[in-house]
Protein backbone atom coordinates (compact mmCIF):
# COMPACT_ATOMS: atom_id res chain seq x y z
CA UNK A 1 0.00 0.00 0.00
CA UNK A 2 1.51 3.16 -0.95
CA UNK A 3 1.50 6.19 0.97
CA UNK A 4 -1.18 7.92 -1.67
CA UNK A 5 -3.50 4.89 -1.27
CA UNK A 6 -6.76 6.62 -0.14
CA UNK A 7 -8.01 5.67 3.63
CA UNK A 8 -11.61 4.01 3.63
CA UNK A 9 -13.01 5.51 6.99
CA UNK A 10 -13.80 2.53 9.70
CA UNK A 11 -17.38 2.41 11.35
CA UNK A 12 -15.63 3.74 14.04
CA UNK A 13 -14.82 7.03 12.33
CA UNK A 14 -17.87 7.32 10.79
CA UNK A 15 -20.05 7.22 14.31
CA UNK A 16 -17.45 9.34 15.85
CA UNK A 17 -18.20 12.01 12.74
CA UNK A 18 -21.53 11.36 13.34
CA UNK A 19 -21.09 12.04 17.21
CA UNK A 20 -19.42 15.28 17.14
CA UNK A 21 -22.71 16.84 15.36
CA UNK A 22 -24.47 16.77 18.21
CA UNK A 23 -23.30 19.48 20.50
CA UNK A 24 -25.11 18.66 23.37
CA UNK A 25 -23.45 15.04 23.75
CA UNK A 26 -20.30 15.89 23.38
CA UNK A 27 -20.95 18.66 26.47
CA UNK A 28 -22.00 15.98 27.99
CA UNK A 29 -18.61 14.15 27.19
CA UNK A 30 -16.52 16.96 28.20
CA UNK A 31 -18.52 16.78 31.21
CA UNK A 32 -18.09 12.88 31.98
CA UNK A 33 -14.40 13.65 31.73
CA UNK A 34 -14.46 16.69 34.00
CA UNK A 35 -15.72 14.58 36.68
CA UNK A 36 -13.51 11.61 36.14
CA UNK A 37 -10.71 13.92 36.49
CA UNK A 38 -12.47 15.24 40.14
CA UNK A 39 -12.63 11.35 40.96
CA UNK A 40 -9.25 10.40 40.12
CA UNK A 41 -7.49 13.30 41.68
CA UNK A 42 -9.56 14.33 45.09
CA UNK A 43 -6.73 13.52 47.10
CA UNK A 44 -4.93 16.17 45.63
CA UNK A 45 -7.68 18.69 45.17
CA UNK A 46 -9.30 18.19 48.41
CA UNK A 47 -6.89 17.63 51.34
CA UNK A 48 -5.92 19.10 55.03
CA UNK A 49 -2.51 16.87 54.32
CA UNK A 50 0.06 19.29 52.50
CA UNK A 51 0.87 18.28 49.07
CA UNK A 52 4.58 19.89 49.55
CA UNK A 53 6.18 20.87 53.11
CA UNK A 54 9.65 22.27 54.12
CA UNK A 55 10.54 22.58 57.81
CA UNK A 56 12.20 21.08 60.46
CA UNK A 57 9.68 18.69 62.13
CA UNK A 58 10.80 19.21 65.51
CA UNK A 59 7.78 17.52 67.25
CA UNK A 60 8.68 14.33 64.96
CA UNK A 61 12.30 14.23 65.89
CA UNK A 62 11.60 14.60 69.47
CA UNK A 63 8.51 11.89 69.38
CA UNK A 64 11.60 9.73 67.65
CA UNK A 65 14.46 10.26 69.75
CA UNK A 66 12.40 9.44 73.02
CA UNK A 67 10.84 6.34 71.14
CA UNK A 68 14.64 5.96 70.46
CA UNK A 69 15.73 6.13 74.66
CA UNK A 70 12.48 3.70 74.96
CA UNK A 71 13.79 0.87 72.69
CA UNK A 72 17.20 1.48 74.26
CA UNK A 73 16.35 0.92 77.87
CA UNK A 74 14.00 -2.00 76.74
CA UNK A 75 16.72 -4.10 75.03
CA UNK A 76 19.57 -3.12 77.52
CA UNK A 77 17.17 -4.40 79.97
CA UNK A 78 16.59 -7.45 78.26
CA UNK A 79 20.48 -8.30 77.37
CA UNK A 80 20.86 -7.75 81.39
CA UNK A 81 18.51 -10.66 81.74
CA UNK A 82 19.36 -13.39 79.31
CA UNK A 83 22.95 -11.89 78.88
CA UNK A 84 22.63 -12.60 75.15
CA UNK A 85 22.47 -10.28 72.78
CA UNK A 86 19.65 -11.26 70.58
CA UNK A 87 20.55 -9.89 66.39
CA UNK A 88 17.25 -11.46 65.24
CA UNK A 89 14.46 -9.13 67.62
CA UNK A 90 12.25 -6.69 66.56
CA UNK A 91 13.43 -4.24 69.10
CA UNK A 92 16.81 -3.81 67.64
CA UNK A 93 15.22 -3.43 64.15
CA UNK A 94 13.25 -0.51 66.03
CA UNK A 95 16.24 1.01 67.29
CA UNK A 96 18.14 0.95 63.55
CA UNK A 97 15.13 2.44 62.02
CA UNK A 98 14.74 5.19 64.89
CA UNK A 99 18.76 6.14 64.58
CA UNK A 100 18.08 6.23 60.60
CA UNK A 101 15.06 8.50 60.76
CA UNK A 102 16.94 10.55 63.61
CA UNK A 103 19.82 10.92 60.99
CA UNK A 104 17.62 12.73 58.30
CA UNK A 105 16.69 15.53 61.00
CA UNK A 106 20.60 16.19 61.57
CA UNK A 107 23.19 17.51 59.60
CA UNK A 108 26.67 15.96 58.74
CA UNK A 109 28.85 17.42 62.03
CA UNK A 110 25.48 15.62 64.51
CA UNK A 111 25.25 12.32 62.04
CA UNK A 112 28.57 11.27 62.80
CA UNK A 113 27.84 12.26 66.50
CA UNK A 114 25.01 9.76 66.04
CA UNK A 115 27.00 7.26 64.49
CA UNK A 116 29.32 7.35 67.38
CA UNK A 117 26.98 6.75 70.18
CA UNK A 118 24.93 4.07 67.97
CA UNK A 119 27.98 1.66 67.80
CA UNK A 120 28.81 3.13 71.64
CA UNK A 121 24.74 1.73 72.91
CA UNK A 122 24.57 -1.94 70.77
CA UNK A 123 28.50 -2.57 72.03
CA UNK A 124 28.49 -5.55 74.45
CA UNK A 125 30.29 -3.73 77.16
CA UNK A 126 27.82 -0.62 77.28
CA UNK A 127 25.08 -3.75 77.55
CA UNK A 128 26.90 -5.22 80.61
CA UNK A 129 26.75 -1.95 82.93
CA UNK A 130 23.16 -0.50 83.88
CA UNK A 131 25.15 2.48 84.95
CA UNK A 132 27.19 3.34 82.14
CA UNK A 133 24.23 2.51 80.07
CA UNK A 134 22.11 4.95 81.82
CA UNK A 135 24.86 7.68 82.02
CA UNK A 136 25.05 7.48 78.10
CA UNK A 137 21.26 8.04 77.88
CA UNK A 138 21.64 10.96 80.00
CA UNK A 139 24.35 11.92 77.82
CA UNK A 140 22.31 11.24 74.51
CA UNK A 141 19.35 13.00 75.66
CA UNK A 142 21.78 16.63 76.72
CA UNK A 143 23.14 16.02 73.24
CA UNK A 144 20.94 15.77 70.93
CA UNK A 145 17.54 17.49 72.75
CA UNK A 146 18.54 19.78 75.61
CA UNK A 147 21.57 21.42 73.57
CA UNK A 148 18.86 21.90 70.40
CA UNK A 149 21.15 20.77 67.85
CA UNK A 150 20.29 22.48 64.29
CA UNK A 151 17.96 20.84 62.50
CA UNK A 152 18.05 20.41 58.50
CA UNK A 153 14.48 21.25 56.96
CA UNK A 154 12.99 18.64 55.53
CA UNK A 155 10.78 18.13 52.28
CA UNK A 156 7.54 15.74 52.68
CA UNK A 157 4.97 15.22 50.05
CA UNK A 158 2.39 14.44 53.07
CA UNK A 159 -0.85 14.08 50.42
CA UNK A 160 0.57 11.19 48.40
CA UNK A 161 1.62 8.66 51.07
CA UNK A 162 -1.71 7.61 51.74
CA UNK A 163 -2.00 7.00 47.99
CA UNK A 164 -3.19 3.38 47.11
CA UNK A 165 -1.74 1.41 44.60
CA UNK A 166 -4.91 2.01 42.49
CA UNK A 167 -5.27 5.73 43.01
CA UNK A 168 -2.11 6.32 41.67
CA UNK A 169 -2.54 3.78 38.82
CA UNK A 170 -5.30 5.95 37.33
CA UNK A 171 -3.83 9.37 38.19
CA UNK A 172 -1.06 8.12 35.67
CA UNK A 173 -3.36 6.74 33.35
CA UNK A 174 -5.94 9.58 32.80
CA UNK A 175 -3.24 11.65 31.41
CA UNK A 176 -1.47 9.22 29.33
CA UNK A 177 -5.44 8.42 27.91
CA UNK A 178 -5.75 12.19 27.30
CA UNK A 179 -2.31 12.34 25.01
CA UNK A 180 -3.45 9.54 23.33
CA UNK A 181 -6.74 11.35 22.91
CA UNK A 182 -4.35 14.45 21.52
CA UNK A 183 -2.63 11.92 19.39
CA UNK A 184 -5.54 11.90 16.71
CA UNK A 185 -4.80 15.43 15.83
CA UNK A 186 -1.31 14.74 15.23
CA UNK A 187 -1.12 11.76 13.37
CA UNK A 188 -2.38 10.65 9.88
CA UNK A 189 -5.61 8.68 10.17
CA UNK A 190 -3.97 5.90 9.13
CA UNK A 191 -1.41 5.60 11.44
CA UNK A 192 -3.83 6.32 14.36
CA UNK A 193 -5.33 3.47 14.11
CA UNK A 194 -2.91 1.37 13.28
CA UNK A 195 -0.78 1.87 16.73
CA UNK A 196 -3.69 3.13 19.05
CA UNK A 197 -4.36 -0.32 20.81
CA UNK A 198 -0.40 -0.44 21.11
CA UNK A 199 -0.26 3.00 22.73
CA UNK A 200 -3.03 1.81 24.55
CA UNK A 201 -1.61 -1.11 25.95
CA UNK A 202 1.60 0.49 26.88
CA UNK A 203 0.12 3.41 28.24
CA UNK A 204 -1.48 0.83 30.52
CA UNK A 205 1.64 -1.26 31.36
CA UNK A 206 3.84 2.26 32.00
CA UNK A 207 1.18 3.28 34.60
CA UNK A 208 0.92 -0.31 36.11
CA UNK A 209 4.84 -0.60 36.51
CA UNK A 210 4.82 3.11 38.04
CA UNK A 211 2.49 2.36 40.54
CA UNK A 212 3.64 -0.40 41.90
CA UNK A 213 7.07 0.99 42.37
CA UNK A 214 5.59 3.88 43.66
CA UNK A 215 3.88 1.78 46.37
CA UNK A 216 7.66 -0.45 47.07
CA UNK A 217 9.63 2.60 47.44
CA UNK A 218 6.91 4.54 49.73
CA UNK A 219 4.83 1.63 51.64
CA UNK A 220 1.31 3.75 53.07
CA UNK A 221 2.74 4.97 56.64
CA UNK A 222 -0.07 6.10 59.69
CA UNK A 223 0.44 9.73 59.92
CA UNK A 224 -1.37 11.82 62.29
CA UNK A 225 0.14 15.02 62.45
CA UNK A 226 -1.84 17.59 62.02
CA UNK A 227 0.22 20.21 59.54
CA UNK A 228 -2.02 23.14 59.82
CA UNK A 229 -0.63 23.35 63.29
CA UNK A 230 2.42 22.58 62.69
CA UNK A 231 2.78 25.24 60.08
CA UNK A 232 0.82 27.63 62.31
CA UNK A 233 3.63 26.98 65.29
CA UNK A 234 6.96 26.88 63.53
CA UNK A 235 8.92 30.01 63.64
CA UNK A 236 11.50 28.79 61.27
CA UNK A 237 10.43 29.38 58.10
CA UNK A 238 7.64 26.84 56.87
CA UNK A 239 6.84 26.65 53.07
CA UNK A 240 4.27 24.83 52.35
CA UNK A 241 1.50 24.12 49.35
CA UNK A 242 -1.76 22.56 50.32
CA UNK A 243 -4.16 21.60 48.02
CA UNK A 244 -6.94 23.80 46.15
CA UNK A 245 -9.22 22.61 49.04
CA UNK A 246 -7.44 22.50 51.81
CA UNK A 247 -9.70 20.23 54.10
CA UNK A 248 -10.17 17.04 55.02
CA UNK A 249 -13.15 14.67 54.05
CA UNK A 250 -14.01 14.24 57.52
CA UNK A 251 -12.45 17.55 58.94
CA UNK A 252 -14.57 18.66 61.62
CA UNK A 253 -14.74 22.50 62.26
CA UNK A 254 -17.24 22.32 65.24
CA UNK A 255 -17.48 25.96 65.64
CA UNK A 256 -18.15 26.44 61.47
CA UNK A 257 -20.67 24.22 61.70
CA UNK A 258 -23.65 25.31 59.38
CA UNK A 259 -21.75 27.98 57.72
CA UNK A 260 -22.94 29.49 54.48
CA UNK A 261 -20.87 29.73 51.73
CA UNK A 262 -18.31 32.33 52.78
CA UNK A 263 -18.84 34.56 49.61
CA UNK A 264 -22.21 35.43 50.86
CA UNK A 265 -21.35 36.59 54.14
CA UNK A 266 -20.00 39.94 55.05
CA UNK A 267 -16.25 40.73 54.38
CA UNK A 268 -15.51 41.96 58.34
CA UNK A 269 -17.58 38.76 60.02
CA UNK A 270 -15.73 36.16 57.27
CA UNK A 271 -13.51 33.64 59.54
CA UNK A 272 -10.03 32.87 58.38
CA UNK A 273 -11.15 29.71 56.51
CA UNK A 274 -12.66 30.22 53.59
CA UNK A 275 -15.92 27.45 52.42
CA UNK A 276 -16.90 28.30 48.95
CA UNK A 277 -20.29 25.84 49.46
CA UNK A 278 -20.45 26.37 52.76
CA UNK A 279 -20.12 23.42 55.78
CA UNK A 280 -22.54 20.92 56.87
CA UNK A 281 -23.48 19.60 59.92
CA UNK A 282 -20.44 18.74 61.38
CA UNK A 283 -18.58 21.84 60.39
CA UNK A 284 -17.22 19.84 57.48
CA UNK A 285 -16.19 21.53 54.23
CA UNK A 286 -19.05 21.01 51.57
CA UNK A 287 -17.56 21.61 48.23
CA UNK A 288 -14.61 19.37 49.83
CA UNK A 289 -17.43 16.41 50.29
CA UNK A 290 -18.22 17.03 47.14
CA UNK A 291 -15.22 16.20 45.23
CA UNK A 292 -14.47 13.31 46.97
CA UNK A 293 -18.07 11.81 46.66
CA UNK A 294 -17.89 12.03 43.08
CA UNK A 295 -15.79 9.10 43.76
CA UNK A 296 -18.38 7.18 45.08
CA UNK A 297 -20.87 7.75 42.49
CA UNK A 298 -18.64 7.37 39.66
CA UNK A 299 -17.40 3.91 41.05
CA UNK A 300 -20.79 2.85 41.70
CA UNK A 301 -22.42 3.63 38.61
CA UNK A 302 -19.32 2.46 36.38
CA UNK A 303 -18.99 -0.88 38.64
CA UNK A 304 -22.54 -1.78 39.49
CA UNK A 305 -23.08 -1.33 35.69
CA UNK A 306 -20.16 -3.61 34.61
CA UNK A 307 -21.71 -6.39 36.50
CA UNK A 308 -25.36 -5.30 34.81
CA UNK A 309 -23.23 -5.46 31.51
CA UNK A 310 -21.83 -9.00 31.99
CA UNK A 311 -25.01 -11.33 33.58
CA UNK A 312 -27.30 -9.31 30.99
CA UNK A 313 -24.96 -9.93 27.53
CA UNK A 314 -23.98 -13.77 29.13
CA UNK A 315 -27.98 -14.33 29.15
CA UNK A 316 -28.91 -12.47 26.32
CA UNK A 317 -26.63 -13.60 23.84
CA UNK A 318 -27.35 -17.62 25.39
CA UNK A 319 -30.90 -16.65 24.89
CA UNK A 320 -30.54 -15.45 21.33
CA UNK A 321 -28.15 -17.83 20.06
CA UNK A 322 -29.56 -21.40 21.24
CA UNK A 323 -33.21 -20.38 20.86
CA UNK A 324 -35.68 -23.16 21.72
CA UNK A 325 -35.62 -23.88 25.33
CA UNK A 326 -33.24 -22.26 26.36
CA UNK A 327 -34.51 -18.73 25.10
CA UNK A 328 -37.32 -19.52 27.00
CA UNK A 329 -35.58 -20.80 29.94
CA UNK A 330 -33.81 -17.20 30.34
CA UNK A 331 -36.71 -14.93 28.77
CA UNK A 332 -38.97 -16.06 31.57
CA UNK A 333 -36.12 -16.06 34.12
CA UNK A 334 -36.17 -12.31 32.59
CA UNK A 335 -39.83 -11.56 33.06
CA UNK A 336 -39.97 -12.71 36.88
CA UNK A 337 -36.66 -10.24 37.72
CA UNK A 338 -38.54 -7.42 36.11
CA UNK A 339 -41.73 -8.06 38.12
CA UNK A 340 -39.94 -6.81 41.18
CA UNK A 341 -39.72 -3.33 41.43
CA UNK A 342 -35.68 -2.84 41.25
CA UNK A 343 -35.78 0.15 43.93
CA UNK A 344 -37.76 -1.67 46.29
CA UNK A 345 -36.01 -4.86 45.97
CA UNK A 346 -32.77 -2.99 46.62
CA UNK A 347 -33.73 -1.88 49.83
CA UNK A 348 -35.02 -5.35 51.35
CA UNK A 349 -31.63 -7.21 50.49
CA UNK A 350 -29.68 -4.03 51.73
CA UNK A 351 -31.64 -4.11 54.84
CA UNK A 352 -29.97 -7.26 55.68
CA UNK A 353 -26.37 -6.19 54.68
CA UNK A 354 -23.72 -4.36 56.19
CA UNK A 355 -23.74 -0.71 54.76
CA UNK A 356 -20.72 -1.08 52.08
CA UNK A 357 -20.03 0.41 48.80
CA UNK A 358 -19.24 -2.93 47.68
CA UNK A 359 -22.42 -4.33 48.31
CA UNK A 360 -24.19 -1.41 46.91
CA UNK A 361 -22.90 -1.82 43.55
CA UNK A 362 -23.09 -5.53 43.47
CA UNK A 363 -27.01 -5.39 44.62
CA UNK A 364 -27.39 -2.66 41.65
CA UNK A 365 -25.68 -4.84 39.53
CA UNK A 366 -27.41 -8.06 40.17
CA UNK A 367 -30.60 -6.12 39.93
CA UNK A 368 -30.38 -3.94 36.23
CA UNK A 369 -29.38 -6.19 34.35
CA UNK A 370 -32.79 -7.44 32.54
CA UNK A 371 -32.72 -4.76 30.08
CA UNK A 372 -29.07 -5.22 28.88
CA UNK A 373 -30.36 -9.46 28.18
CA UNK A 374 -33.21 -8.26 26.21
CA UNK A 375 -31.13 -5.96 24.32
CA UNK A 376 -28.57 -8.82 23.54
CA UNK A 377 -31.00 -11.52 23.21
CA UNK A 378 -32.91 -9.46 20.56
CA UNK A 379 -29.58 -8.42 18.23
CA UNK A 380 -28.49 -12.38 18.50
CA UNK A 381 -32.02 -13.18 17.67
CA UNK A 382 -31.24 -11.04 14.55
CA UNK A 383 -27.33 -11.52 13.70
CA UNK A 384 -27.87 -15.38 14.06
CA UNK A 385 -28.79 -16.20 10.27
CA UNK A 386 -26.65 -13.55 9.08
CA UNK A 387 -24.31 -15.50 6.45
CA UNK A 388 -21.30 -14.60 8.32
CA UNK A 389 -22.37 -16.59 11.21
CA UNK A 390 -23.05 -19.89 9.37
CA UNK A 391 -19.69 -19.09 7.66
CA UNK A 392 -18.38 -19.21 11.13
CA UNK A 393 -20.50 -22.52 11.74
CA UNK A 394 -19.70 -24.14 8.79
CA UNK A 395 -16.25 -23.86 9.42
CA UNK A 396 -15.93 -25.64 12.76
CA UNK A 397 -16.46 -22.54 14.72
CA UNK A 398 -16.72 -23.27 18.39
CA UNK A 399 -20.21 -22.21 20.11
CA UNK A 400 -18.54 -19.98 22.38
CA UNK A 401 -16.18 -18.56 19.99
CA UNK A 402 -18.80 -17.41 17.34
CA UNK A 403 -21.07 -16.30 20.01
CA UNK A 404 -17.90 -13.35 21.18
CA UNK A 405 -15.78 -13.30 18.33
CA UNK A 406 -18.26 -13.06 15.50
CA UNK A 407 -21.53 -12.00 16.84
CA UNK A 408 -21.31 -10.08 20.01
CA UNK A 409 -18.65 -7.18 18.62
CA UNK A 410 -21.79 -6.58 15.45
CA UNK A 411 -24.33 -6.41 18.24
CA UNK A 412 -23.07 -4.24 20.77
CA UNK A 413 -24.33 -1.02 19.73
CA UNK A 414 -28.01 -1.09 21.55
CA UNK A 415 -25.87 -2.30 24.20
CA UNK A 416 -23.63 0.76 24.79
CA UNK A 417 -26.52 2.94 24.59
CA UNK A 418 -28.15 0.82 27.29
CA UNK A 419 -24.96 1.09 29.18
CA UNK A 420 -24.86 4.93 29.09
CA UNK A 421 -28.55 5.59 30.31
CA UNK A 422 -27.40 2.54 32.92
CA UNK A 423 -24.57 4.33 34.38
CA UNK A 424 -26.72 7.57 35.29
CA UNK A 425 -29.27 5.33 37.02
CA UNK A 426 -26.97 3.68 39.20
CA UNK A 427 -25.77 6.98 40.30
CA UNK A 428 -29.44 8.08 41.07
CA UNK A 429 -30.09 5.00 43.02
CA UNK A 430 -26.91 5.19 45.02
CA UNK A 431 -27.70 8.56 45.73
CA UNK A 432 -31.25 7.95 47.01
CA UNK A 433 -30.13 4.92 48.77
CA UNK A 434 -27.14 7.26 50.79
CA UNK A 435 -30.34 10.21 50.95
CA UNK A 436 -32.29 7.38 53.00
CA UNK A 437 -29.93 6.20 54.64
CA UNK A 438 -28.61 2.72 53.09
CA UNK A 439 -25.99 4.34 51.37
CA UNK A 440 -22.58 3.87 52.08
CA UNK A 441 -21.65 4.53 55.80
CA UNK A 442 -20.38 7.13 57.52
CA UNK A 443 -18.17 9.23 57.25
CA UNK A 444 -17.77 8.57 53.73
CA UNK A 445 -18.59 11.21 51.63
CA UNK A 446 -21.71 11.00 49.37
CA UNK A 447 -23.44 13.30 47.62
CA UNK A 448 -27.04 11.86 48.98
CA UNK A 449 -25.50 11.95 52.13
CA UNK A 450 -24.87 15.57 51.74
CA UNK A 451 -28.66 15.85 50.78
CA UNK A 452 -29.82 13.96 53.62
CA UNK A 453 -28.12 16.42 56.47
CA UNK A 454 -29.88 19.40 54.66
CA UNK A 455 -33.53 17.93 54.78
CA UNK A 456 -34.22 19.12 58.13
CA UNK A 457 -33.89 22.67 57.30
CA UNK A 458 -33.79 23.18 53.75
CA UNK A 459 -34.44 26.85 53.98
CA UNK A 460 -31.84 27.38 56.83
CA UNK A 461 -28.96 25.05 55.10
CA UNK A 462 -29.97 25.06 51.83
CA UNK A 463 -26.78 24.69 50.32
CA UNK A 464 -26.59 21.11 51.39
CA UNK A 465 -29.57 20.67 49.54
CA UNK A 466 -28.71 22.91 46.24
CA UNK A 467 -25.03 21.87 44.98
CA UNK A 468 -25.29 18.32 45.53
CA UNK A 469 -28.33 18.21 44.29
CA UNK A 470 -27.39 19.86 40.98
CA UNK A 471 -24.09 17.63 41.31
CA UNK A 472 -26.43 14.97 40.93
CA UNK A 473 -28.61 16.47 38.16
CA UNK A 474 -25.48 17.61 36.26
CA UNK A 475 -24.23 14.42 36.46
CA UNK A 476 -27.20 12.01 35.53
CA UNK A 477 -28.04 14.49 32.54
CA UNK A 478 -24.13 14.55 31.00
CA UNK A 479 -24.56 10.75 30.83
CA UNK A 480 -27.84 10.89 29.21
CA UNK A 481 -26.74 13.17 26.94
CA UNK A 482 -23.94 11.04 25.88
CA UNK A 483 -26.12 7.95 25.82
CA UNK A 484 -28.60 9.75 23.28
CA UNK A 485 -25.30 11.04 20.68
CA UNK A 486 -24.32 7.40 20.72
CA UNK A 487 -27.72 6.41 20.15
CA UNK A 488 -27.56 8.32 17.05
CA UNK A 489 -24.15 7.96 15.94
CA UNK A 490 -24.63 4.44 16.19
CA UNK A 491 -27.47 4.49 13.63
CA UNK A 492 -26.73 3.58 9.89
CA UNK A 493 -29.62 5.82 8.68
CA UNK A 494 -27.33 8.48 9.60
CA UNK A 495 -24.10 7.89 8.90
CA UNK A 496 -23.87 9.68 5.28
CA UNK A 497 -25.89 12.02 5.97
Amino acid sequence: MTENTIYSPTFFDLSLKQFKKNKLSVAGVCIIAFLFFVAIYAPILANNRPLLIRTTFVDDYEDTFYALLSNLTIYQKNYAENNVIDTQTKRLGYIHSDFSSLKQHLSPQYKKLLDDYKHRFLAQDSLLSINTFAHMLSDFEEQFILKEPPLKRIVKFPAFRNLTSIQIFFMILYPLLFLLFLLKFTLRQKTYHRKIMKHTMLFIFTALIIATIFRIVYPPVFDPTDYKALCSDTDDGCFVIFAPVPYGENENIISEAHSKPTWLIPVKNRTHNYHFFGTDTNGRDVLCRMIWGTRISMSVGFIAVGICLGIGIIIGSLAGYFRGWVDILFSRIVEIVICFPVFFLILTVLAFLRPSIINIMVVIGITGWTGIARLCRGEFLKLVKQDFVIAAKALGAHHLRTIFTHILPNGLGPVLVSVSFGIAGAILTESALSFLGFGVPQPTASWGDLLNNGRNDIQGTWWLTIFPGMAIFITVTAFNLAGEGLRDALDPRLKHE
